[in-house]
């Protein structure tokens, strides 16, 4: 089994993470190079639906995986960087991974100079590899509102941006793959059908659709670069094989040597709460393995101990990529470009003017069940008499928990069984309390928050493990708006925010057999149809769109790869008068 090799360098940064439990808790092993090295190289494509773009414009792409010229099932996390000639980063993207590939749009910031950017794509696990550790492509980018350019050496290589050819058209023909049409030439806001045939070897992969119109610019390379060396220095990255891997530290302030086995929660607060625990290594260390799908969400950090004011807590944020290995390139503009672009960045504002006639689609979320579901008894206080406190709440409502003042703090316990709610007693151990996925540090932050904003009560009674903690009982709350807030605050909780994208949209598409209703917006789409995850479980398929107002010649793109690993593109072209 032939592999690159890899940077003969020791593990600094800790443990190597295989495994998780499924609370999140994590599994320690240690393991050395060679036991890494038995895990093959990983490597990233990306396809992009164009390479020139204006500031104020969307580019979609695609990213795949591969190890050893095979789809790859190594990683479960990618990442999509733009950067400028400066080694700045303009954007990160987090995706998650799914059948070795991801898709996501970027929309191109208003305050970018003119010039050569790159588009980096790669995994934590392919940053090792020692050729191909991050694949490369040139995005030029034209701001047509500032004449403040990137700035390169006079020997920097020149990229001509010219007027294109529409004649000259680059044509694939796949002897595997047909792609029909009805006719050449279509007229403003008909209906499209594209129809895709294809035999057994095509069946089954993994491929995107893009309908686009060609660029009225021709981008002229002398060079390219499809990959860079990611320069790592002396640090070895660990596949995410489970989901995005969140690293952090404590420090005693008081008594350092004390930062072993100490609880760690993670809380992110939403309609799909997630909520885990992670217990400290001898070096104060904690992970936390993310395996769900989040926009841009707020996450919650924090010690769970009795002393939770001796400590100081921090993630480990990843080392920055050097990416001196990139070569930039200037951009050589033809002046008779200069009213393309401008028409062109007239009809991408009108599009954006029109941003909430056309917003697209959001797929349905699948809702996840917290934790405690399948063994908890759940109060929906709407079918109960509505109270005004939530300590009235609990003694009216819910006859498994109850209530005990210690000065001006409250504690809530959960009755193992019933005999111990009529004999009273109280044992030691303490109820897991979340509300909305937030754990409960100060009983008192539930008293005081109003009840009529709580949906529901979940009560788990008995001895209760979760992770490598003993509680007695559960309380879950739910509220309706996701407003709980703690009261506590020190060294020893952080927030932070956290994006793991897919593509959970359907990209607009107006529908135009009813004309009327539509005849007042304007339709400058160029871009008309991106369908990133195709598979062609038959041998045919059809995907229908409708053309806009934008003249001009339009390309119809199959682009992917069959389940064996082997590329595959096919066009053809259409004209819109």
């Amino acid at each position: 089994m032939a592999r690159i090799i890899m940077k003969k360098t020791t593990i600094i940064l800790f443990a190597f993470l295989v495994s998780f439990v499924s609370n999140g808790q994590a599994e320690k092993s240690t393991v050395n190079l060679n036991e890494l090295l038995l895990i093959p190289n990983e490597y990233t494509t990306l396809h992009t639906t164009t390479d020139f773009a204006l500031v104020g414009e969307y580019l979609y792409y695609k990213l795949f995986v591969f190890s050893e010229n095979k789809p790859s099932a190594i990683s479960k996390v990618g990442y999509v960087e733009l950067i400028d000639s400066d080694n700045n980063l303009i954007i990160k993207q987090t995706l998650a991974i799914k059948n070795h590939s991801a898709n996501h749009h970027i929309f191109i910031p208003s305050q970018l100079r003119t010039g050569n950017y790159k588009l980096i794509a790669y995994t934590n696990w392919s940053k090792n590899n020692s050729i191909k550790g991050g694949y490369v492509k040139d995005i030029n980018i034209i701001n047509p509102f500032s004449s403040v350019n990137q700035t390169l050496s006079e020997s920097a290589e020149t990229i001509a941006i010219t007027k294109a050819n529409t004649l000259n058209l680059e044509q694939h023909d796949n002897g595997n793959i047909t792609l029909n049409i009805s006719k050449k030439n279509y007229t403003n806001r008909e209906a499209l059908a594209v129809d895709v045939l294809v035999n057994d070897k095509i069946k089954n992969g993994n491929y995107s659709l893009s309908i686009k119109k060609l660029d009225s610019v021709s981008v002229e390379y002398k060079t390219s670069q499809n990959y860079t060396t990611l320069d790592t220095s002396n640090i070895v990255f660990f596949p995410e094989m489970r989901g995005k891997l969140l690293v952090g530290k404590i420090t005693n302030t008081t008594q350092p040597l004390d930062i072993e086995n100490k609880n760690i929660a993670l809380s992110i607060v939403s309609k799909n709460p997630i909520f885990k625990m992670s217990k400290t290594n001898a070096q104060g260390q904690f992970f936390f393995n993310i395996d769900h799908l989040l926009t841009y969400e707020e996450m919650t950090i924090q010690l769970v101990e009795d002393n939770n004011d001796d400590f100081k807590i921090e993630l480990i944020e990843p080392k920055k990529t050097n990416y001196k290995a990139l070569t930039f390139k200037n951009l050589g503009i033809s002046k008779d470009l200069k009213r393309i672009i401008e028409q062109r960045s007239i009809k991408s504002q009108i599009e954006n003017a029109y941003f909430e006639n056309k917003q697209d689609s959001i797929m349905k979320t699948i809702e996840r069940d917290p934790f405690y579901y399948n063994t908890a008894k759940k109060y929906v206080l709407d079918d109960y008499t509505r109270f005004k406190t939530v300590r009235e709440t609990f003694i009216e409502v819910i006859p498994e928990a109850g209530l005990r003042k210690e000065g001006d703090d409250y504690q809530i316990i959960v009755h193992a069984d019933n005999a111990s709610r009529e004999n009273n007693s109280i044992t030691n151990l303490k109820p897991l309390i979340v509300v909305d996925g937030m754990i409960v540090q100060n009983n008192n932050d539930l008293i005081d928050f109003n009840p009529k904003k709580i949906e529901s009560i979940s009560i788990v009674q008995g001895d209760y493990v979760y992770g490598a903690n003993l509680y007695q009982g559960v309380i879950g709350v739910t509220t309706f708006l996701q407003d709980f807030k703690t009261s506590i605050n020190g060294e020893f909780i952080i927030n932070t925010n956290i994006t793991i994208s897919e593509s959970n949209k359907m990209n607009y598409q107006p529908q135009y057999q009813n004309q009327e209703q539509y005849k007042h917006i304007p339709d400058y789409r160029n871009q008309l149809l991106w369908i990133p995850n195709i598979t062609l479980n038959s041998k045919n398929e059809t995907f229908k769109t409708y053309t806009s107002d934008d003249h001009g010649t339009y390309e119809i793109r199959f682009e992917g790869y069959t389940k064996d690993g082997e590329y595959v593109l096919s066009n053809t072209y259409f004209e819109v008068k």
